[in-house]
């Protein structure tokens, strides 16, 4: 039989013909059988589909999408201030609506994916996406007047950030519904990654230095619009036929009802306000890193550089973490150490950001900071959809995601009223924005930030330590699989008995 038909089954095993448990596509099911008496093939429980890599990259895609038209703003705030002729503040307010309509779509976005699934879900949200994007591009053209030019573009902003949503907490469905039991870490870290926060942070002042803000938003427009046709003509359900593991066969529990009883689990409550609270930092410091680092001396290039390298540092250290966690299932303990180094290198990180000439210290511990949190962060949504099985994954997702926007809403007004007017030093080397620009440039000076970024730092060793200390749960998802399998593995011995075969 040739290596096609050989893949390892959830228990690790290699198998040479459908067995329970076995992994196949479509077209190596159909062949198999083909060869078998139609009488003696043993039927497939649980299967593998090669179209899951399409599923996993197409919803991968559209998240990096989102998160592109989302970081066309903040990582060059200043020159868009300057540009639309505006306040700075009015461009962070906008990036701040990334956090602020979420709190409402949230709860929508969670009850589209588990009552009507991924793809009218995904299909709906992807098209109001391309349309946000179109307008947002609208704004740089001359048929909007200029004192349109700004509400445009922050309506195209708008429409995006109320579907983000969507493609943020269906990581976790879509690793259930579509992945075997030792691949779901590593789905939901492919997804979760932050390839947008890693491209956006890096491309959009460059861009914007170098071919303008039109050409940014047109280049930001394409993929939305590409993730809406990929969406319309390659997903066609979904479900797979078969399911990919016990779980995945599992009828879970209504919205409402598994709502209700993930509000009365403690150490969800718990989990989903820590993570909360990390995400909202996170989201944050995206927001004001560029005003938060520029008041020191440093360039939004190099903010906008060191936020990417941020992000793209932990793309790596995702999946060597997903690869550990997939074979050893020690969610809590991996998710506990990750977010102890992560204060750790936060802590340092903000206390070098406010010294000036810094720049290589500054990347070092960016990259420490992106390895361990960006490591982090798909573990512990595996983590929470084991403590509140059998509720619906996107619900507990959609939950911590509803967290985190609450959260980053007031952590950025607090970094805001904890900022102070430049010193007479930093108003000197100052990088936020140009002499001589054609924009107001009272409106476009950003604020000190240091008492806020220490603030910042003393959040993130609470949310660790506390974490640590107090979080404890049992992996109720994986008792349940290994009761089914105990189950079925009794049924097929009993079935294969010498008594049975002689009384057939």
């Amino acid at each position: 039989m040739s290596s096609d038909y050989m893949e390892h089954s959830d228990t690790g095993s290699i198998q040479q013909r459908p067995t329970l448990g076995h992994v196949e596509s479509d077209d190596d099911i159909k062949s198999l059988l083909s060869n078998t008496d139609e009488e003696t093939a043993e039927p497939q429980r649980y299967k593998l589909y090669k179209r899951r890599w399409f599923v996993l990259f197409l919803v991968t895609f559209l998240g990096f999408s989102s998160d592109l038209v989302w970081l066309s703003f903040s990582p060059a705030a200043s020159v868009l201030a300057e540009y639309y002729n505006v306040p700075i503040n009015s461009i962070n307010l906008v990036s701040l609506l990334h956090l602020i309509l979420p709190i409402v779509t949230t709860v929508v976005a969670t009850w589209l994916l588990d009552t009507y699934g991924l793809r009218p879900s995904l299909l709906g949200g992807s098209f109001v996406g391309a349309i946000g994007s179109i307008i947002q591009l609208l704004s740089t053209f001359p048929i909007i007047p200029p004192s349109w030019k700004f509400i445009v573009a922050a309506t195209g902003q708008v429409i995006g950030a109320t579907v983000s949503p969507i493609f943020n907490i269906c990581p976790t469905k879509v690793s259930e519904k579509w992945f075997g039991t030792k691949e779901r870490s590593l789905s939901t870290m492919v997804i979760t990654a932050s390839y947008g926060l890693t491209v956006g942070n890096i491309l959009t002042p460059i861009l914007v230095r170098y071919k303008g803000v039109q050409f940014l938003f047109i280049i930001y427009s394409l993929p939305p619009v590409l993730g809406f046709l990929l969406t319309l003509f390659g997903f066609p359900s979904s479900v797979p036929p078969t399911p990919p593991s016990p779980s995945a066969a599992v009828k879970l529990q209504p919205y409402w009802t598994g709502l209700k009883q993930m509000l009365k689990n403690k150490q969800f409550i718990l989990l989903m306000l820590l993570l909360g609270l990390e995400g909202g930092l996170f989201d944050t410091l995206t927001i004001v890193a560029e005003e938060m680092m520029c008041t020191h001396g440093y360039t939004p290039t190099f903010s906008g550089l060191a936020m990417g390298v941020q992000s793209g540092v932990g793309i790596f250290s995702s999946l060597l973490v997903a690869l550990f966690v997939d074979r050893t299932k020690l969610f809590e303990e991996t998710t506990k150490v990750m977010y102890a180094l992560s204060s750790i290198s936060m802590s340092i990180m903000m206390t070098i950001s406010i010294i000036p000439n810094m720049g290589v210290l500054i990347m070092i511990t960016n990259v420490l900071y992106g390895v361990f949190s960006s490591a982090a962060y798909p573990v512990s949504m595996e983590l929470a959809v084991e403590t509140t099985y059998p509720g619906a994954e996107a619900t507990s997702f959609g939950l911590i995601h509803l967290a985190t926007k609450i959260e980053g809403i007031i952590l950025t007004f607090v970094m805001e009223a904890l900022s102070q007017p430049m010193t007479y030093y930093e108003k000197i080397h100052q990088k936020c924005v140009s002499p001589g620009s054609h924009g107001d440039h009272d409106k476009a000076t950003p604020k000190d930030m240091t008492v806020a970024m220490m603030v910042f730092s003393s959040l993130y060793c609470f949310l660790a330590v506390t974490l640590i200390v107090f979080f404890k749960t049992e992996y109720k998802r994986m008792k349940a699989e290994r009761r089914q399998h105990a189950k079925e593995k009794a049924t097929v011995n009993v079935d294969s008995s010498p008594e049975n075969v002689i009384n057939t």
